[in-house]
């Protein structure tokens, strides 16, 4: 096995930020951007991660970039030179490959702007979280009455995009709301569905207003805001969140009582172990997919850049393989929670 890292930001609201200076505590995000405009922060290892039982040296490092996901957005051109810090530290701890986490795939275009490096290989962690979010989805499917209607929001983005193949190959059994903002894409989207399988029906839209036909909502966005607001929502409705920062609010959930909001991408590791606060937000033992995928690369011992852009359906049954080799540490879909909270 080879080490590995995996990159992340603070999330939308610096809520982390009391555990990087701890007498400054909580602070709103706007606050906090303006408090660092023009102050470059250089990247940290938040914590050592091990995956193995009774493991007692690290296996991977959590690189942490300190800035919110709206700063990434926003300071997209100043954030890259911060990436290839973070991926120098990287190697400097002696990790072979690094994972690309939240918004620090986004604004790399999945991997693409910092493939070259000659630093360590690179995956944005997209094919396994497609995994692991179809396999979740065909589970919901098969929980809803009749015929559901399924709306992916963010349908032509890299993970989207694998997801909606991945339905329209092994799952045809709902109809499909496909929700981006680019038309062209969108319908180029729905032709590829078409052609893997002659049975899948989908509608396209540029709109959350379609929404509301759809008795499961992914959320499946590079957005740093909160998308997904109580009108939009069918009574009942399922959300899966695939989104980090996420598309959704916990306020959601009171002013919709009738509706449940899963949290996606989510996947158990046995024997995850992190530093407290290198858990993401995560209870122990359960990882992001993109992290997940990261690992078993590392464990495969696999060379080279694997995810970048938009990863394909071949990555997508690779990644499946490895994970069904490493079965004994975990490597499937983790219990339901919702907000960080078990369902």
């Amino acid at each position: 096995m080879q080490k590995f890292a995996f990159l992340v930001h603070l999330r939308s609201y610096a809520k982390d930020l009391g555990r990087v200076v701890p007498p400054l505590g909580w602070i709103p995000d706007s606050a906090y951007r303006y408090a660092l405009r023009n102050r470059p922060l250089p990247p940290i290892v938040w914590s050592n991660v091990t995956l193995t039982k009774d493991s007692t040296e690290p296996e991977g490092y959590i690189i942490m970039l300190p800035y919110s996901g709206r700063q990434l957005l926003e300071q997209q051109k100043t954030m890259l030179p911060r990436v290839r810090q973070a991926m120098e530290l990287a190697a400097s701890k002696g990790a072979g490959i690094m994972g690309l986490g939240a918004l620090s795939s986004s604004i790399t275009m999945g991997g693409k702007l910092i493939a070259d490096n000659p630093h360590l290989s690179v995956t944005n962690g997209n094919a396994y979280t497609s995994v692991i979010t179809h396999t979740k989805i065909v589970n919901l499917i098969k929980k809803v009455p009749g015929r559901p209607v399924v709306a992916l929001v963010g349908a032509t983005g890299s993970v989207g995009a694998l997801v909606c193949l991945l339905l329209a190959r092994h799952h045809a059994e709902a109809d499909y709301i496909l929700v981006a903002r680019n038309e062209r894409r969108l319908r180029k989207l729905a032709d590829e569905m078409k052609t893997i399988n002659d049975k899948v029906v989908s509608v396209v839209s540029m709109s959350m207003q379609e929404v509301i036909h759809a008795d499961i909502v992914v959320l499946l966005t590079s957005s740093a805001d909160c998308i997904l607001h109580a009108g939009h929502l069918k009574a009942n409705a399922i959300v899966l969140d695939d989104t980090q920062p996420r598309n959704s609010d916990p306020v959601l959930l009171k002013q919709r009582p009738d509706v449940t909001v899963i949290d996606g991408g989510l996947v158990k590791i046995t024997h995850l172990k992190t530093n407290k606060i290198g858990r993401l937000g995560l209870p122990p033992g359960i990882s992001f997919a993109c992290l997940a995928e990261t690992m078993l690369l590392a464990k495969a011992g696999y060379k080279g850049n694997f995810s970048i852009g938009n990863p394909t359906l071949d990555q997508a049954e690779f990644i499946s393989r490895l994970a069904d080799r490493f079965a004994h540490l975990g490597f499937g879909i983790a219990p339901d929670h919702s907000f960080g909270m078990p369902l």
